[in-house]
């Protein structure tokens, strides 16, 4: 049968002021391709940015995927790629040593032109697509780190606003999301949203949501030699029985050693705890793909 016919398009919040009564769930059923694009995003550059991921994009629906993951952020920019400029309100505080970016000119509303582009780009190509951005929220004037589920009918299935803004980067600008948890059940399962540093957070009260997959955007920043990706994120699959798509964010290649450390690394992680998919490299845009069940 096809996907859209099966679809339930109905999001549930389970915390927030949208919460409604949980539908009954859909475990997944046989197999799905799936793949997380790392991709590296210019800060403020929105359009350059679509016009880049597009075809990334489309590569990975004709190699067979059914569910596609960008990074966090990854339509607007989370950040400048040697970490010095971040998103700045005025009054709002800042980390020492980094510079601001007023995200007024460059934030979008949901819906937008970007999940207007990104919605028909999903229903061209039958496909699940998250798309991550800034977002501005013109009725409250405040700005939330952002995913929308585009599905394969071309409808806004989800639209999940960052719950725990990671204090380095986004006390700046980014307010704490107000739309709960939300899922969706599709022929693949039951579907969630999580973007970077909310997964210290939140997966257990996923858990309890019996989420199949996590749909998982992330800009990620750590220290050398870090376990995160090899070890601890694997284990959070493993502990509460969900797949992870983990799109993250990358550099350009570049022949100068980067000074930071947790770009690239983007993983597809099995229910079971199991790597199935790393990048060719942690340096410069890529297509991790893999089967979860």
């Amino acid at each position: 049968m096809n996907a859209v016919c099966w679809l339930l398009a109905m999001c549930v919040a389970l915390t927030g002021p949208a919460a409604q009564a949980q539908p009954a769930t859909v475990r997944a059923e046989g197999e799905v391709k799936v793949a997380a694009i790392q991709f590296c995003s210019a800060l403020g550059e929105a359009a350059a940015n679509r016009r880049g991921l597009d075809p990334l994009i489309r590569q990975a629906a004709r190699a067979g995927a059914k569910i596609v993951v960008l990074p966090e952020t990854a339509v607007t920019g989370y950040m400048s790629t040697d970490l010095k400029t971040t998103w700045v309100l005025p009054g709002w505080p800042v980390t020492a040593g980094l510079a601001g970016l007023h995200p007024g000119k460059f934030a979008e509303t949901v819906p937008g032109p970007s999940t207007d582009a990104f919605a028909k780009l999903a229903s061209e190509l039958g496909i699940y697509l998250t798309i991550p951005l800034l977002e501005s929220d013109p009725k409250s004037g405040r700005f939330f780190n952002t995913i929308v589920l585009a599905g394969p009918d071309g409808k806004l299935l989800l639209h999940y606003r960052k719950l725990n803004p990671w204090p380095f980067a986004e006390r700046s600008w980014a307010t704490p999301g107000d739309r709960g948890h939300q899922y969706v059940d599709t022929p693949f399962g039951r579907l969630a949203l999580l973007i970077c540093y909310d997964i210290n957070f939140e997966p257990a009260r996923l858990k309890k949501a019996k989420i199949d997959t996590l749909l998982y955007c992330i800009a990620w920043v750590d220290v050398a030699g870090s376990d995160w990706f090899e070890k601890r994120l694997p284990s959070i699959a493993r502990e509460n029985d969900m797949n992870i798509v983990g799109a993250n964010w990358t550099l350009p290649g570049s022949p100068a050693a980067p000074d930071w450390h947790g770009y690239g690394k983007s993983r597809i992680i099995s229910r079971a705890g199991q790597i199935l998919a790393r990048p060719k490299s942690d340096i410069g845009n890529d297509i991790l793909y893999a089967t979860l069940k």
